[in-house]
């Protein structure tokens, strides 16, 4: 009888302990990413550098003995496609953590179904309604720094040069308006005033009209906020007045996209940047160059010399945080990967508690109040010169 009961209770325990040899558990994080449609050319290095430190990570030995496995979904651009692949990736693959969205009206279209299903998602967008106010946004966090990080670095570069009229082009969605809103923010304090404000469709092919308007209101420089390829359709259609005004960009065109359509006709362009985009030029003293620089020279090694984009860092650095997050929450020992639910808890107050985090971005520092995490040094200004990027003096 005795004898049994032992067999038994070994037979039971061998069932839950993982076979001799077998596997440890996977550690899986879900991304929709906008691989075709209008942004591709943004979806494109983020896929690429989502790759590269997954498999670094993996041949290091995965995070605490587990491998990494990051499903990639195309969202195809289209807010409603990323809402059916967060889903998908919440129940269907069982994702402890999501990496959502390219663009700010995809991010804006998953909050809740990733704050319904509890599961923590760090945004590849700039818009902060997307983390603001973190209250509501319990769950979601983001890389790229709020748009009033990048738009304040372009406001006091207008300063400098004396321009106190501005004419505004935007796209007519979240990420344009999240533009628009910090600019009016900005502006009045710094003795700056808007005079024309005129939007567009990221798919529009021709905005000569709203060039016009803007261009007719007389302003020393006119801001462009949006990516490309609409990015480079108006700046073409600002430059078709005769404008010989001083233009901005958003950093949401710095990708070889912009530089490849507008090629000459993009010198003298000014734009705030992320430290990727001029990382051999870099001052030694920022905390997050070396970071900047390996993430470079590994990105360049993987994919045939490519350099890669503000976009592409973005997405490094949401794995970069969710793994070490990840170990953080495996490394304290009191909740299992098993228990999915447990986890995805753990891993997003983990999250929450990172700081003098160093990134391809800058140096993360997030907070109950703060789900971006960056500050100023993550802004870089520059103008366009010969196909690339020069600092201001």
């Amino acid at each position: 009888m005795k004898t049994s009961l032992l067999v038994g209770l070994l037979a039971a325990a061998a069932l839950s302990l993982p076979a001799f040899g077998a596997e440890p558990e996977p550690i899986v994080i879900g991304a929709s990413i906008a691989q075709t449609g209008a942004v591709s050319s943004l979806g494109s290095g983020e896929v690429k550098a989502i790759n590269l430190l997954a498999g670094e990570i993996n041949a290091k030995g995965g995070i605490a003995g587990h491998p990494l496995k990051v499903v990639i979904l195309d969202s195809a651009s289209d807010p409603q496609k990323s809402v059916l692949n967060v889903r998908k990736l919440i129940t269907e693959d069982n994702a402890v953590g999501i990496i959502c969205c390219t663009t700010s009206p995809e991010s804006m279209a998953i909050i809740d179904t990733v704050q319904r299903a509890k599961v923590p998602n760090i945004s590849l967008a700039a818009a902060a309604a997307v983390v603001e106010p973190a209250s509501e946004r319990h769950w979601v966090f983001k890389t790229p720094p709020l748009d009033a990080t990048m738009v304040g670095a372009e406001v006091k570069d207008m300063q400098k040069q004396g321009i106190t009229t501005v004419g505004f082009m935007g796209a007519s969605d979240a990420y344009g308006q999240g533009g628009l809103n910090e600019f009016k923010k900005a502006a009045g304090p710094a003795g700056i005033k808007l005079v024309a404000n005129e939007q567009f469709s990221r798919s529009d092919t021709n905005v000569s009209s709203q060039a016009t308007k803007a261009v007719a209101a007389n302003p020393q420089a006119i801001l462009i906020w949006t990516t490309p390829p609409s990015a480079n359709v108006a700046e073409k259609a600002v430059q078709a007045t005769g404008y010989k005004g001083v233009i901005y960009q958003s950093y949401g065109v710095t990708n070889e996209t912009f530089m490849r359509l507008g090629g000459a006709s993009l010198d003298g362009t000014r734009v705030a940047v992320l430290p990727v985009i001029v990382h051999d030029k870099l001052p030694a003293s920022l905390p997050f160059k070396p970071v900047v620089e390996k993430f470079v020279k590994d990105y360049k090694a993987a994919n045939g010399g490519e350099v890669p984009n503000s976009f592409a860092g973005h997405a490094y650095d949401s794995v970069k945080i969710f793994a070490a997050a990840a170990d953080k929450v495996l490394a304290a020992g009191k909740v299992k990967l098993s228990d999915t639910d447990a986890f995805r808890a753990a891993l997003r107050d983990e999250i929450e508690r990172l700081d003098n985090f160093q990134a391809v971005d800058g140096t993360f520092n997030f907070s109950k109040d703060n789900h971006s995490g960056l500050g100023a040094s993550s802004a870089v200004m520059v103008t366009v010169q010969n196909g690339g990027y020069e600092l201001v003096k």
